[in-house]
């Protein structure tokens, strides 16, 4: 009885929160650099390293769930994508380093964030290559903090940490404590064209090179999986492929 009330508990002293909004940071590769290698799982990957299979059945049965794919095309490789479980433990004093090392000045950070570990979830994921593109889906990563870790202030300090301005890093707190995002760094010397379009499931981000040469990629999420689209199309083709997926 005792040990039982221990763990209900210790899930009780958790908090859940799903990133279910992408926001694209214009960084440069020496500031992200300069976070502590624990604290760079925050930052993502959109298209991970996937093991082949083959068949959609076998690609559904080991991620857990029935991939939705657009019915307008055959893939002609399926794969699925690890699943991520990392504990991203803070210590102040590499923190603080990181801070000084970006002339970063006027930040604090609270004695009792010390050694509070938060944990980086998301389940394994499908990838399904067509050749001129590619779709990966996987369910929305979730942080799992201890209860009322103002997780909104941790991550403003990140950004400033990566090189992001004061009023820039606090516009972002505001809307990751409104809406949390699972963030995607591009390098600032990369011109990119980059806005919101719509889709059938709500809004989407479209990612192209400024030159609008080249593949471009399309991310956005339902209730349920995040979805990232790239591939050697026009603006309207990844617009209908994503509206097309049911």
């Amino acid at each position: 009885m005792f040990l039982l009330l221990v763990l209900l508990l210790a899930l009780q002293s958790q908090q859940a929160i799903k990133l279910k909004r992408f926001e694209i940071l214009r960084v440069d590769p020496a500031g992200m650099n300069r976070l502590p290698p624990p604290l760079r799982a925050f930052f993502a990957d959109p298209v991970p390293d996937a093991e082949p299979v083959a068949s959609l059945n076998e690609a559904a049965m080991r991620a857990g769930f029935t991939p939705r794919l657009p019915k307008s095309a055959t893939p002609i490789q399926l794969g699925v994508t690890d699943p991520v479980h990392t504990d991203a433990r803070i210590e102040l004093e590499a923190l603080s380093q990181a801070l000084r090392d970006g002339t970063v000045t006027n930040v604090t950070m609270p004695q009792d964030w010390e050694a509070v570990t938060i944990a980086i979830e998301r389940g394994p994921g499908v990838l399904a290559d067509y050749g001129d593109f590619v779709i990966v889906q996987a369910p929305a990563p979730t942080l799992n903090t201890p209860s009322g870790f103002p997780l909104d202030q941790f991550v403003e300090v990140l950004f400033r940490v990566v090189g992001i301005n004061a009023p820039d890093a606090r516009t972002l707190r505001q809307k990751f404590a409104a809406n949390p995002a699972l963030f995607f760094p591009i390098p600032i010397r990369y011109e990119m064209d980059i806005h919101e379009v719509r889709l059938n499931s709500g809004p989407g981000l479209l990612l192209q090179n400024g030159s609008k040469i080249g593949d471009l990629a399309l991310v956005w999420s339902t209730a349920d999986h995040i979805y990232f689209l790239t591939g050697g199309l026009t603006e309207t083709q990844v617009i209908e492929l994503a509206n097309s997926i049911q």
